[in-house]
This record gives C-alpha cells, structure tokens and sequence, in this order.
C-alpha cells in the first residue's frame, strides 16, 4: 500500500472521512462519487465528476477505499479513519527523518510552530 499520495488524492479522502463522520449510520457505504464532488465543489476547488471518479478508484487500488456496487451505482467508504492514517503518517515521517525518535519530530514542529 502507497504511503503517500497527492492533493487530489488528499482532498478525496478528507472530503469521505468528514462526510463519514457526518453519517449518522457509519455501517453502510453509503458515500457515492457525486457526494464527493458536490462536497468537494463545496469547500474546495471545483473538480469534473470523471475526474474524481477516477482518483477514487485509483483509491482502491491503493486500499485507501473500499468499494461496492448497489444496482447500477457504486458506493465507497475508507479502509481507516483519519486518525490511523495520521498515526501511520507520523510514525513513517519520524522513521525517515529522527531514528523513530518521536520526540525530535515533536521538536521540530515546535520550531516550525513558533516560525509562524
């Protein structure tokens, strides 16, 4: 599985995990591509429906989505929440950069954080 993807990819997956924790039944797929590109044309910057099809695919191919189809429409949902997917982040960053030594992480956010 790819540790890393792009902006699209980025706000694809934001945009699920928010319309996810804004259902009130979390047990079914019930997240189709046009709620995605209405979210997303909503908040962001405008995206072609076949566009966003196509990036939520490649989203499973790279387990980041899962998918299934209801009659003639398919349906979506994350493989993980956010929050794992940030803890997988942080520890693969930390990995690369500080030794595994989460501390150091830490100070360096805290530097990056008081340059702004």
């Amino acid at each position: 599985m790819a540790t890393t993807h792009g902006s699209l990819e980025n706000e694809i997956m934001n945009a699920v995990w928010t319309l996810e924790e804004n259902a009130e039944d979390c047990d079914n797929l019930s997240i189709s591509v046009s709620d995605v590109v209405d979210f997303i044309n909503t908040y962001g910057t405008p995206k072609a429906y076949t566009t966003v099809k196509t990036v939520m695919d490649r989203l499973v191919d790279k387990d980041y989505l899962q998918r299934e189809k209801y009659g003639k429409k398919f349906f979506y949902s994350s493989t993980s929440s956010r929050s794992e997917r940030a803890s997988n982040a942080i520890k693969t960053l930390a990995g690369q950069y500080f030794n595994n030594d989460i501390k150091s992480l830490m100070k360096a956010l805290e530097k990056e954080c008081l340059k702004s």
